[in-house]
């Protein structure tokens, strides 16, 4: 089992940081950055109403608290806040931001606003944390391009589900990734099989749990896992391929006949996204599949994810919790080895 390695904080000088997007992610990170007592210090932050830069950690807490309550930004400092924010941005290095940590909602159509404004961060010299999936899958190599042309440092562990265990893999050339990416498809899987529901009692239960959206089909559809397993065979793989390249299948009423051929073989159904070499390409798919009890992803159920990544000479099992504190958590690693790599 993978987990990453720990970093010690005190380790790390103290580093500046901005939110952009500042929903339920960022304010997790910022809880976060206060319980551990992490050395980041959150100078500035974005929403949809503008960009504020901080006077002082009051001021933080208050915007926290405003937002819990679904106030804006503008409502904690109207005379300062800063509608563009693309000045905002241009803003943040004479602020002594190092750091952009960016949550917007994720666009999978075209990758914006995000994929215009982490570029335009990353050209500043800002290093950029990354949990948004649409930039990084229609841009993924012109960011990391743009990165390196300016000495910056893009991180994207937050956006994949299960962060790739870059230590292990070094070098070694990944030849397939096979993964549990999506924890609301897996926990309603869990439900049908361990519980005997069907297809819409399972989803209604993660509805009303707050795991799967009133609207499920980026999740039931396979359109998020999709978007993982592109950016990581993108990422380890060098695939170059593209969204529509993903072959998918989605969970519904007819994965019920799946689940009793399974129950009947003693195996169990795991929604499962792989990338794979076949006949000189890499090809992408994510489908309910049977898995045999010898396998990682036998045991992972509810919202639990895994991946295994295999190289030519070793296979690496690295696995993951769901929900925005387990971001948050990613979100701060990727912030504190942003700070180290400079």
């Amino acid at each position: 089992m993978h987990k990453r390695h720990h970093l010690h904080v005190t380790r790390v000088p103290e580093i500046t940081v901005a939110l952009l997007g500042f929903g339920n992610v960022a304010r997790s990170f910022a809880r976060r950055v206060a319980a551990e007592g992490a050395p980041v210090r959150i100078r500035a932050a974005a929403d949809r109403s503008g960009g504020l830069v901080f006077t002082d950690s009051g001021e933080l807490e208050r915007a926290l608290a405003l937002k819990e309550a679904g106030g804006t930004l503008r409502q904690l400092a109207p005379e300062r806040i800063q509608s563009d924010v693309r000045v905002f941005l241009a803003a943040l290095p004479q602020a002594g931001v190092s750091i952009l940590v960016e949550s917007l909602p994720s666009n999978l159509a075209d990758g914006q606003p995000a994929l215009s404004l982490i570029g335009s961060a990353l050209i500043l010299g800002i290093d950029v944390v990354t949990v948004d999936k649409g930039p990084l899958v229609h841009a993924h190599e012109v960011l990391r391009v743009a990165a390196r042309s300016r000495g910056a440092v893009l991180k994207t562990s937050g956006a994949t589900g299960v962060a790739p265990p870059s230590a292990e893999i070094g070098d070694a050339i990944v030849v397939e990734i096979r993964g549990i990416l999506n924890g609301t498809t897996n926990y309603i899987l869990t439900a049908m099989q361990e519980e005997g529901l069907g297809f819409h009692e399972a989803l209604r239960r993660a509805q009303s749990a707050g795991i799967a959206e009133p609207d499920p089909r980026l999740d039931i559809e396979g359109w998020d896992a999709a978007a993982k397993i592109l950016i990581l065979s993108n990422l380890l793989m060098s695939a170059a391929a593209a969204l529509d390249d993903v072959a998918r299948v989605a969970i519904g009423p007819e994965t019920e006949a799946l689940i009793d051929a399974a129950r009947a073989a003693g195996r169990r159904v795991r929604p499962l996204a792989r990338a794979r070499i076949w006949q000189g390409r890499v090809r992408l798919s994510v489908a309910p599949k049977i898995v045999r009890p010898d396998s990682p992803f036998y045991s992972v159920t509810g919202t639990s994810k895994a991946a295994l990544f295999r190289t030519e000479e070793r296979e690496i099992v690295a696995f993951a919790s769901s929900g925005r504190e387990e971001i948050a958590r990613i979100v701060l690693e990727d912030v504190l080895e942003a700070a180290a790599l400079r």
